[in-house]
């Protein structure tokens, strides 16, 4: 069964953002230089949290914990970077674009003489 073209553009648009994503963490793990410091205060519970988290995954506290932010601050900078919008939102956004009629407005503007000439 094909798979409906507004659930596939949602499927291609997500996996941008994660290769987006990725392409960003390779680049950041390139640097090896850590010389930035960053603290922070915790509860006893979300430090128990935490380090329970960091040693499932075999890694220290800080880098699970340096980890964790990064991907958080990557996901949040490729939202903002890129516009997300419903599938039938995008289709009737293009079908827009796609249409060749003229507008009455912009056409009067676009016909009225120009005010500055270049030489």
């Amino acid at each position: 069964m094909p798979v409906p073209l507004p659930v596939l553009r949602t499927f291609v648009v997500r996996l941008l953002l994660e290769v987006s994503a990725m392409s960003v963490t390779t680049e950041r793990t390139r640097a090896k230089t850590k010389s930035q410091r960053i603290e922070a205060r915790v509860t006893q519970s979300d430090a128990q949290v935490i380090a329970r988290a960091a040693t499932l995954l075999n890694e220290s506290v800080s880098a699970f914990v340096v980890g964790a932010a990064v991907e958080k601050a990557e996901t949040v900078v490729a939202r903002a970077d890129r516009t997300i919008m419903p599938a039938e939102q995008f289709d009737e956004m293009i079908a827009a674009l796609d249409d060749p009629a003229p507008i009455p407005q912009i056409v009067a503007l676009a016909s009225r003489t120009r005010r500055i000439t270049r030489t």
